[in-house]
């Protein structure tokens, strides 16, 4: 085990981020660190943090790292092993094995973050686009209702759940979604295109 997965087994996330000042809520959401907001938007995780905002992701080294402007994660390390007096001998060379083992759990670990982005920005766009659509209702009963409306009364609701059930979720729960993501990525798609052309976009 390197290093760094022993400062990640030592000290969860939660403590680090409060030990550093942030005032994590019951539900696990602070506001960023990392750019100006009024209303939390990340969200505080086991091992990990997370902003819906900025799109800011990080483990607790990272986030150290970038808290304090550190030049490198072992620096974070360093900091973390004295701040929380985790006791972790630090400057030990890894055994080659150890490097190669530990690349392959970075690279899974990253194909993970960059899908995790990639899913919430699906989720977080359909129910923009869907919030989007509900606003077409007809101004007046006479006025013939847009069929993106009346597919927003029917979907909107679903589009608010996935989001709230992605943010709350932990990992697991994330990747059980795949499926339901790659379908919305795929419906988004195929009702976006199909139903905004000219005559559509119109006001009518």
């Amino acid at each position: 085990m390197t290093v760094f997965e022993q400062i990640r087994s030592a000290v969860d996330m939660k403590t680090v981020a409060e030990g550093y000042g942030l005032d994590v809520n019951r539900s696990g959401m602070t506001l960023c660190p990392f750019h100006n907001e009024r209303t939390p938007s990340a969200k505080i995780y086991h091992d990990s943090f997370h902003c819906f905002g900025c799109g800011e992701h990080a483990d607790v080294i990272g986030f150290t790292q970038k808290m304090f402007s550190l030049n490198k994660p072992i620096d974070a390390a360093k900091k973390l092993n004295d701040d929380y007096c985790l006791n972790i001998e630090i400057g030990k060379v890894p055994t080659e094995a150890e490097v190669t083992e530990y690349q392959k759990r970075a690279d899974k670990k990253r194909a993970y973050e960059e899908w995790e982005k990639q899913a919430w920005r699906i989720l977080n766009d359909y129910y923009w686009l869907m919030r989007d659509w509900r606003a077409l209702a007809p101004k007046s009963p006479d006025e013939e209702c847009d069929k993106r409306f009346i597919y927003s009364l029917h979907h909107l609701d679903h589009a608010e759940h996935l989001c709230m059930e992605f943010i709350n979720c932990d990992k697991d729960g994330r990747l059980s979604m795949m499926d339901t993501v790659a379908k919305i990525s795929a419906l988004a798609d195929t009702i976006s295109v199909s139903w905004t052309d000219k005559s559509l976009a119109e006001p009518r």
